[in-house]
This record gives structure tokens, C-alpha cells and sequence, in this order.
């Protein structure tokens, strides 16, 4: 068995609660490693992608019984070899797309890496200015370029030459925070599956912040992912949401940052708002 169809990207756009949403349907299959990467990564050996189709394949070695079959590998988007490594092993599978107001996105990604201790510099400012030469390193993990994953435009257009109009479903962040059941209706109609099907959404996964008590809150990580195996997924997830609630601060970004990042997206949004067929003047509001 293999994919009739990807989550494509991008970062931190809310493609985890949308993984977690599609995986409760009882016709979804999705991989239990949420970004296996094949497609940007096969033969590269890179330890963080399973670069092999046997490997790959094996993945969704349990799915015979499931009318769709799915992955979400959030590089996929952006990443230039992926579209013709989709069309090359998949070439009727469906492609969905979750984009978010980029210069959101950009900040959120900084913080999310900075939780995750991959991100050395401490200011968002400092890491956009780090970016061009970050991008000239092979060795630079793609998760540290803040504004390139955040340029849609020319991944969509890239997209839509290789695959058709009926293939490619391009889901705005905004929609799927602030009306999720129509979202998730249109997204098991868009894979094959019975849209009626209602899943439990009262979590918010993979969230960014500046850690309070840091030891206790690792530590009640590291104790959650235990007691995941033991409880059922959705309350595993509440108590994770829980968690990231009291023990995580939000931060805003810096409005003359944003205000610059806007100059730098300005173009893209607008074009990408043509190639998608949606309005996304909100992004372009400064704030």
C-alpha cells in the first residue's frame, strides 16, 4: 500500500492539528511518523527522513483496510525536488496545502525552534538577519530559513504545472483555527472519505512559546509521551494541550519586525492570493 494522499506543508501552519484531525477518521490511514520526508530526501541519508521507497513503503504496511491513505511531511512544499519525486511515484495522489500569514508564520517557527533548542540566537531579529548566509550552508536544517518557507508563491505555481486543479487543496490557517469542522468536512471529502465524520478537536498541537520552569516542564513532557502509549489519543492530547498552557508564555512578534517581513512578503502574498483563488488582504493589513 502507498499514499493516495499528502499533507504537503508548510511549517508551522497548522499542519499537525490537521494530521491529528484526519488520523481519528476511521476510513484515514496516516503514517504514525507524521513527516517521514521521502520525497525531499530519498537517498540522502539524512538521519531525520526515511529515505528509502522499501522503508517508506513499510510505513503503511497496515493500511490495506483504509480508504485513504495519507503522510504529511511539511518540507514538501518548499523543497524543490519533492513535486517531481510526488509525480514520479504518485502522480493521482491529492496534495494539501496549509498556508498562514507568513511573517506569522516566520516568528512562530523562531520560537518553535528556540523551544526545541535548535535555534542558537536568542532574538527573531538576529536569526533574520543570520538567514542569507544560513542559506548558503548545504548543512543548514531548512527549518532555520524563516522567511524562505514562508514564500509560497513560486512552490504553488510549481505545483500546479505538474499536477491538476482537482488534485491540489490549498487551506488557509485562519479557516482551520477559526472554523474547523467545515475545514476537516472539506478536507475527508477532498480524500475520499465520509465528510460527516466529526473528530475531536479540543487540542492545539506542537504550540510555540518561552518556557516557564523549564526542568518541570521537560520533565512533564518526557512523562507524557510514556503515558501516551497506555490512554487514548485525544486525551493524551488534552493533556498535552493542558500542559502547554500553564507552563508556556506566548510572545508577539515585534510590530516594526513585521512590519519589515511585510515589505519582504508583500509581493508574494499577492501573487499568491491569485494563484490560490483567495482573498489575503488580511496578511497584507500592517499591523
Amino acid at each position: 500500500m502507498v499514499p493516495n494522499f499528502l499533507i504537503i506543508g508548510a511549517p508551522r501552519t497548522g499542519t499537525t492539528h490537521l494530521y491529528q484531525g484526519l488520523r481519528q477518521h476511521p476510513e484515514v490511514f496516516m503514517s504514525e511518523l507524521k513527516e517521514p520526508m521521502f520525497f525531499a530526501y530519498e537517498g540522502e541519508h539524512k538521519p531525520w527522513a526515511v529515505d528509502t521507497w522499501v522503508d517508506y513503503v513499510r510505513l503503511f504496511s497496515k493500511a490495506e483496510n483504509f480508504q485513504a491513505i495519507g503522510e504529511a511531511s511539511t518540507l514538501y512544499l518548499w523543497h524543490h525536488r519533492a513535486p517531481d519525486n510526488i509525480r514520479l511515484r504518485l502522480p493521482d495522489a491529492r496534495l494539501i496545502a496549509v498556508l498562514r500569514n507568513p511573517m506569522e508564520r516566520a516568528f512562530s517557527q523562531f520560537m518553535f525552534q528556540r523551544l526545541l533548542k535548535s535555534e542558537p540566537l536568542e532574538t527573531f531579529e538576529e536569526a533574520l538577519a543570520a538567514e542569507e548566509q544560513r542559506a548558503q550552508n548545504p548543512k543548514t536544517s531548512a527549518f532555520l530559513l524563516y522567511r524562505e518557507l514562508g514564500r509560497y508563491a513560486q512552490h504553488i505555481a510549481r505545483y500546479q504545472t505538474m499536477f491538476s486543479h482537482e488534485q491540489l487543496l490549498f487551506i488557509l490557517n485562519e479557516d482551520l483555527r477559526d472554523h474547523p469542522f467545515e475545514v476537516f468536512a472539506k478536507v475527508f471529502k477532498f480524500i475520499g472519505v465520509d465528510p460527516g465524520f466529526t473528530p475531536v478537536l479540543g487540542h492545539h498541537t506542537n504550540p510555540s512559546g518561552i518556557v516557564r520552569r523549564t526542568s518541570l516542564f521537560h520533565g512533564l513532557k518526557a512523562t507524557g509521551r510514556m503515558v501516551k502509549r497506555i490512554i487514548p489519543e485525544y486525551l493524551a492530547l488534552q493533556l498535552s494541550g493542558l500542559l502547554n498552557q500553564h507552563y508556556l508564555v506566548h510572545q508577539e512578534i515585534a510590530p516594526d519586525t513585521y512590519r519589515r517581513l511585510l515589505q519582504d512578503f508583500r509581493q508574494d502574498i499577492v501573487l499568491t492570493q491569485t494563484l490560490i483563488g483567495r482573498d489575503l488582504s488580511e496578511w497584507l493589513a500592517t499591523l
